[in-house]
């Protein structure tokens, strides 16, 4: 029986999966403020037990890489591999001119989505990213904030916007700040997708899928007045992908 374990090592938050024969088994996620020995301590014992081979998605530095590397071979004696955007993959054309500068993880969404094309896929995570894949070439894509990061801009640019907490944001006007800020910040994801969404299906005469993925895709999609999906594990269906462990 074949296992793997796939290591995304993303800008907020480093998750594990392992898998056999292509299903998860585990699953462990953390956000990495604090530093990647600490974090490989709370591993459960699951992940300790030998694998046949370890992928990885990171956009994180050397220094970080390179520790993983270590771990990797200090617990399974397996050297990781690492996924790199090329100008080529899996018979997808990269639209970069400098394939190396778009980051692994938009790249290994594109992958995951690629079956389904004409696709949209958006990632609602740290930053919103939107990426567009036809006729089996990725068209390009857009990099926004995504709803934390427009929050912590308008906080740090003013003095006098210091809204309150809202968990549940909706798209009525804001009859006070924290309603004006959050619905706000909504509206522009929203429309942001919507409007690059309609923007491409215009020009294409087959109906142009949408998928989400990322912590804020529920949050987001369920606002969005276009039929789409909503792909948690994503990037994992990419690495799978990329590193040949799936269909």
């Amino acid at each position: 029986m074949s296992k793997q374990c796939f290591i995304d090592m993303g800008n907020s938050r480093i998750k594990w999966w392992l898998c056999e024969n292509g299903h998860t088994v585990a699953s462990h996620a953390c956000w990495h403020q604090q530093n990647l020995a600490a974090f490989a301590a709370e591993l459960p014992d699951v992940f300790h037990q030998p694998v046949d081979f370890v992928g990885v998605s990171s956009v994180l530095d050397n220094q970080s890489n390179q520790y993983l590397t270590w771990l990797c071979e200090s617990w399974w004696h397996k050297k990781p591999l690492f996924a790199q955007t090329s100008s080529q993959h899996l018979g997808i054309q990269c639209a970069y001119h400098q394939p190396e500068r778009l980051g692994i993880d938009r790249w290994l969404n594109i992958l995951a989505v690629a079956p389904q094309q004409p696709v949209c896929v958006v990632s609602c995570g740290t930053a919103l990213t939107l990426d567009i894949v036809f006729e089996n070439k990725h068209l390009g894509g857009f990099i926004l904030p995504n709803m934390n990061l427009q929050l912590s801009a308008l906080i740090q640019g003013t003095q006098g916007v210091r809204p309150s907490v809202i968990e549940e944001p909706n798209l009525s006007l804001g009859k006070n700040t924290s309603e004006a800020v959050y619905h706000g910040i909504l509206l522009a994801c929203v429309g942001a997708i919507e409007t690059a969404y309609n923007q491409q299906q215009q020009k294409m005469a087959t109906p142009l899928k949408l998928v989400l993925t990322g912590g804020n895709a529920a949050k987001i999609g369920q606002h969005l007045h276009i039929a789409h999906d909503i792909i948690p594990e994503l990037l994992l269906v990419g690495m799978q992908r990329y590193f040949g462990c799936h269909s």
